[in-house]
């Protein structure tokens, strides 16, 4: 039953849609019918500006970090843990408040790889702001500081279910942004500043 209970707390947590609860008490209108639709930090910040972004961006990173180091805390390196990391990551990307339609996972994720794999994420942070600098789309950067977790964890980590899940989570981010791929493939993905109307 402990497995049951992590996993129900952490995907309720996870599913809160700070972007929506956001924009929708701020503007009154759903994020999800501008900019780019998506229920995350960067669509936030295309309606509410850097501090809307910086906001959604904590908050969904505090969802992410919380459960898993307090897990971490309690069980150690443990499957109850990747339970809950999950749980949360999932809750964040199908929101069962709209429709199991949530974010991409990346400020959740982030959170999540703060508490289990420290070094691996500073590593991912370095590659992200080397790559958003020069070309300013925090999708692209996104998915790469996600790939560099993955392979950064089955070297510095010997935990070996971490790197498993590793594994899983960043294939998952990529899947969700198939639409951003295509976009930067058509020269056409959302660059930071940009706002919407």
């Amino acid at each position: 039953m402990t497995e049951f209970y992590i996993m129900v707390l952490c995907y309720n947590l996870g599913s809160i849609p700070t972007a929506f609860i956001l924009v929708r008490q701020l503007k009154g209108i759903d994020i999800r019918e501008v900019g780019s639709g998506n229920v995350g930090a960067s669509n936030a910040g295309r309606v509410l500006g850097k501090l809307g972004f910086i906001t959604v961006l904590l908050i969904d990173t505090l969802k992410g970090f919380i459960p898993v180091f307090l897990l971490m805390h309690w069980y150690g390196e443990s499957d109850y843990v990747l339970l809950g990391a999950i749980a949360v990551i999932f809750g964040h990307t199908f929101t069962i408040f709209l429709n199991f339609k949530g974010g991409k996972g990346v400020a959740t994720g982030l959170g999540v790889f703060i508490a289990l794999a420290p070094l691996s994420t500073l590593i991912a942070a370095g590659v992200f702001v080397l790559l958003i600098i020069p070309f300013r789309m925090i999708s692209l950067s996104s998915m790469a500081a996600a790939v560099t977790i993955g392979i950064s964890n089955w070297f510095l980590y010997d935990w070996m279910n971490l790197k498993y899940f590793t594994i899983m989570i960043v294939i998952l981010i990529i899947n969700l942004h198939r639409s951003n791929i295509t976009r930067i493939m058509n020269g056409t993905e959302n660059k930071v500043g940009k706002k919407s109307a």
